[in-house]
């Protein structure tokens, strides 16, 4: 329903003031975003505008507690996407300002409900829309005390038309004033009038307008189970037998896949002939994170409330046994992936693969303490969801290209004189962020070897340094702000040696 005063606004004076803040939005995305090269802290300004926004103009029911927790969950999210601009930090403020905007407006609640409901914002903005026009329209005439469309045109004209005489004559007696209003020629807005740049508009305009409008939704009635489904029995499929005798196979097996990594991984023992440990360690990292996985699921399902865990004293201690296996196993695919990067270097999908198989051994290890301290499904959930929006989070402000570079650089054959040999085409494709360790390797592989690179990459560094002084504000990045700056202090990248410059 469309909310307004009765003794103040009509439906259609609701609407007209609606409609003026999303054109506002519109206008100031279009500043921030049209014909632009990137962005930066453009989007921060703007969606820190559409957070303001939403609480000026809706109704704010959430209490004291919750209003700093969304105030500060969004001006984090805010704080990522201007360090870099990546899909990482644009999901999460994206996320981060639709969750303001629900929690502010509609106060707590289930998160995952209100998640899904913060989701919805995105997609429901045309249908509000029109549906709000529609209704504003219908209203306004079944209402006797509604001002006509006709009326309320003809009460500008007053107005505007004096404003437009006082206008001329400041114009005429002030140089200033008239210069202004030269800039403002209205033959200059049909100029910049185009299909593209009206569809950008109406696309800010969907976006925006839940935010300016957001609905109370009705709750739906709570629906009673039916007594065969609160009482069905899983039988023998899940039941206690099938349960004890999977744990008592599983913790079997995994312990033949652990002992096989003691000893070929970290006792040394020698491997079948053809194989070697960087493709040993390679095949099995990413399947074992995968079993982990599954395997917490049956945890899950062997512990639920009400199930076999609870008629049976020998199914805790083999799921505790269990448990830990499945963390030596994610512990042993992180010590694989060492292993291969040792071998083949490292890249940014491995360096992801460890911080992720990092956040599995942790949702593990939570799971062990829910099991020990009793706790609920909801206490597991919430836990997990906050340990997977922390690694997140923290993963926005780690300079990925930087961080790998850096480690190739360091441990290639040309500048320690172990490990592989340096990929000059991949360190490079990593972009401008790669740029000073690659300025590093130049370095030190004349001071190791008293010659430069054969093949030095200088046009590379010359595009990256133009990736970031050709830039305006709105595009600014805390990033690549510092990588600016190291441009301006190392203008000429890795200072020639003495004897590099006498064979020169």
């Amino acid at each position: 329903m469309i909310e307004y005063s009765l003794s103040s606004r009509t439906p259609i004076q609701w609407l007209a003031c609606r409609l003026s803040l999303a054109a506002v939005a519109a206008a100031l995305a279009d500043w921030l975003f049209f014909d632009r090269a990137g962005v930066g802290l453009s989007l921060s300004l703007f969606l820190g505008a559409v957070g303001l926004l939403t609480i000026l103009v809706n109704p704010i029911r959430a209490n004291k507690r919750l209003r700093i927790a969304a105030a500060a969950a969004l001006i984090l999210a805010l704080l990522a996407i201007t360090e870099n601009v990546s899909w990482l930090s644009f999901l999460l403020v994206i996320g981060a300002t639709l969750m303001f905007a629900q929690v502010m407006t509609f106060g707590g609640g289930v998160w995952p409900s209100q998640l899904r409901r913060a989701c919805n914002l995105l997609f429901v903005g045309p249908f509000w829309l029109i549906g709000d026009i529609l209704r504003a329209r219908r209203l306004s005439r079944s209402r006797s005390r509604t001002v006509q469309p006709a009326g309320t045109l003809v009460a500008w004209i007053a107005p505007i038309g004096l404003f437009l005489i006082f206008l001329s004559l400041f114009a005429t007696a002030n140089p200033v004033i008239d210069e202004w209003v030269r800039l403002f020629d209205p033959r200059r807005i049909f100029e910049l009038m185009s299909p593209i740049r009206i569809l950008f508009w109406l696309l800010i305009a969907c976006f925006i307008w839940p935010f300016v409008h957001l609905r109370r939704r009705r709750a739906p009635a709570p629906r009673s189970a039916p007594a065969s489904m609160s009482q069905r029995d899983d039988g023998a499929l899940l039941g206690v037998d099938a349960v004890l005798r999977s744990l008592i196979l599983f913790n079997a097996l995994f312990a033949v896949q652990t002992s096989l990594d003691v000893a070929y991984l970290w006792g040394g023992l020698a491997l079948p002939h053809g194989l070697t440990y960087a493709a040993y360690a390679h095949r099995g990292a990413y399947p074992l994170v995968a079993t982990a996985l599954l395997a917490a699921g049956f945890v899950l399902v062997a512990m639920r409330p009400g199930g076999p865990a609870e008629t049976s004293r020998c199914i805790k201690p083999l799921v505790l046994i269990f448990v830990a296996q499945n963390v030596m196993l994610v512990l042993s695919s992180l010590f694989r992936t060492g292993l291969y990067v040792d071998a083949y270097s490292l890249s940014e999908l491995r360096l992801a693969a460890m911080i992720w198989m990092g956040l599995v051994a942790v949702g593990l290890m939570l799971i062990t303490v829910q099991i020990a301290a009793r706790k609920s499904n909801k206490w597991l959930l919430d836990a997990n969801a906050l340990a997977a929006a922390a690694t997140l989070y923290f993963c926005c402000f780690l300079n990925f290209p930087h961080i790998v570079a850096s480690y190739n650089v360091t441990h290639c054959a040309e500048t320690s004189g172990a490990g592989p040999a340096l990929d000059v085409d991949y360190l490079l494709s990593l972009g401008p962020q790669a740029i000073p360790a690659y300025d590093r390797y130049v370095r030190l592989y004349a001071e190791r070897t008293g010659r430069r690179p054969p093949r030095e990459e200088k046009f590379a560094r010359a595009f990256a340094r133009a990736a970031v002084t050709d830039i305006d504000w709105r595009s600014w990045t805390f990033r690549g702000w510092r990588l600016k700056r190291y441009f301006d202090t190392n203008p000429q990248g890795a200072t020639p040696t003495s004897d590099d410059a006498s064979d020169k």
